[in-house]
């Protein structure tokens, strides 16, 4: 099977490209890819984490498949729930980990249900190079090493922790073979017993377990009763080329689409220029006034937000406005057989807590500030979290332009619309259009990457309140993407990567 995987990390691309060589779809592909990505890239992602996977398949079927996690039905007065600070060199960020951090996980059934529905290995030769990362050892990329320093104290918090993630009292490292033998053992069983080892076996049990010890809010109904969730993506025109997104819980697509919107016909310049970027910086604040103050009502219904006359009505409110004032990783994947899949996963930072016998770290996304916005436990009970993720798939006359989908917590956003723009406003490469120097607007504060013009940066400064990074940062997101004639790139500021396979 010819095609292309772009990955997070060398090792989950390598996993992927092994499958389209024995003959693997893209939906093979992607399910090796993933679950050996929790080897390769074991801060970013995990079985136990939520993912959005966004499909366009050879017979020009179009499907969003929503796995993202969901809230616990039980709520304690006491919890196990303390704040880490993460530090990115020029900006920082809290999160919050333990027990009750813990939302209910959704990609291990996710990427089960797909692999079942559209894949053409067997499950067992599709898990085959992760149980090898598992058994045999892997040396994790220089970049893979930094991030788990940075999130030390999340990943040495605990016994458990310190049994899977360090090498004789030290955190593992890109210079110390990394194995998981418990994790191996797991994969090795859901060949066996599929998802519901996970849901309503033996290992729901003791997952369930720990959470009751340890003032952790999952309950066994939480995990047996989640739903994979499919839907129908949402879809834009921009210039000549058609954009899909996934609708919520992805708050991500819409924003990004209303965003695209809003750009289309806006007459921005040269690349990097101070018409440029402020264009950028002015669909950055709409987007978040519009998700503040408008789309925070009106999550589930959304598609007439992408109606003309209401892009206008923004665009004229946002006139007015202007004057007057978990860590995630992204998989893309192309086949010859037309099929093009976009998914983002994620584990959050991590919650520092490991399911029992599976060597596999559970999410902390009921402690990321940006997915609980009315504050923290104000959730409702039972839900899906709402989620930044957005896979994004680019169609022109019917046929894939592009896959591509971006890590970044609340920087996909940006991350995304600076690659579309750059692809196909400024007809960039792929590698240009992911690797240019971006920028980030947030609360009144212009985060930017070396790299613009001089005269830019300098009338920035005189604007804005600018903080300026040294150089490329993960701050910025991580974006991967393959597109037409088997071309694709990754995201050098989280170590990306692509595969091209040629045949069989």
């Amino acid at each position: 099977m010819k095609g292309i995987v772009a990955a997070g990390d060398r090792l989950s691309a390598r996993a992927g490209a092994e499958i389209l060589k024995k003959g693997g779809n893209a939906f093979d592909c992607l399910a090796a890819t993933l679950f050996a990505a929790y080897m390769a890239e074991p801060a970013l992602t995990s079985p136990a984490g939520g993912g959005i996977l966004l499909i366009y398949d050879r017979q020009r079927n179009i499907k969003s498949y929503d796995f993202f996690v969901n809230t616990p039905t039980n709520i304690l007065e006491k919890r196990d729930f303390s704040p880490i600070i993460v530090d990115f060199g020029s900006a920082k960020q809290t999160f919050h980990i333990g027990h009750a951090s813990i939302a209910v996980p959704g990609v291990l059934m996710g990427v089960l249900k797909v692999h079942n529905k559209y894949g053409v290995l067997s499950l067992k030769e599709v898990l085959q190079p992760a149980i090898k990362y598992a058994q045999e050892g892997v040396y994790i990329s220089p970049f893979q090493s930094y991030v788990l320093e940075i999130l030390k104290p999340i990943f040495l918090s605990n016994k458990e922790a310190l049994k899977i993630f360090t090498n004789n009292g030290n955190l593992i490292g890109s210079n110390v073979l990394w194995g998981n033998s418990d994790y191996a053992k797991f994969l090795k069983k859901i060949i066996k017993e599929g998802h519901n080892l996970l849901y309503k076996g033996e290992i729901a049990e003791k997952f369930v377990d720990i959470c009751i010890k340890n003032n952790g809010l999952i309950r066994m109904d939480d995990l047996s009763n989640y739903k994979v969730i499919i839907k129908s993506p949402l879809k834009i025109k921009f210039l000549d080329y058609e954009i899909l997104t996934p609708p919520p819980s992805s708050i991500g697509g819409i924003l990004i689409s209303v965003a695209l919107k809003m750009m289309e016909n806006i007459n921005i310049d040269k690349w990097g220029s101070m018409t440029h970027v402020e264009s950028l910086i002015k669909v950055m604040e709409i987007s978040r006034h519009f998700r503040e103050n408008i789309l925070k009502e009106n999550k589930d219904n959304c598609s007439h937000f992408l109606e003309q006359k209401f892009i206008n009505n923004l665009k004229t409110d946002y006139n007015k406005l202007f004057k007057s004032t978990g860590n995630t990783t992204h998989i893309s994947v192309l086949d010859d057989d037309g099929n093009a899949l976009s998914c983002t996963t994620s584990i959050g930072e991590g919650s520092g807590i490991i399911i029992p016998e599976t060597g596999i770290m559970t999410n902390n996304m009921l402690g990321e500030e940006d997915l609980n916005p009315d504050g923290f436990f104000n959730w409702n009970p039972g839900e899906r979290l709402y989620t930044m993720m957005s896979p994004t798939i680019i169609v022109k006359n019917d046929n894939i332009y592009a896959a591509l989908g971006s890590s970044g917590s609340n920087r996909i956003r940006s991350a995304i619309i600076q690659t579309v723009v750059n692809l196909l406003y400024y007809k960039q490469d792929i590698y240009s259009a992911i690797n240019n120097p971006r920028i980030h607007y947030e609360s009144g504060i212009l985060y930017i990457e070396p790299g613009f013009p001089l005269e830019t940066i300098s009338g920035l400064r005189n604007k804005y309140k600018v903080v300026e990074f040294k150089e490329k940062n993960l701050f910025f997101g991580g974006v991967q993407a393959v597109c037409q004639k088997f071309t694709g790139a990754g995201d050098i500021r989280r170590g990306g990567a692509v595969e091209y396979v040629n045949s069989i």
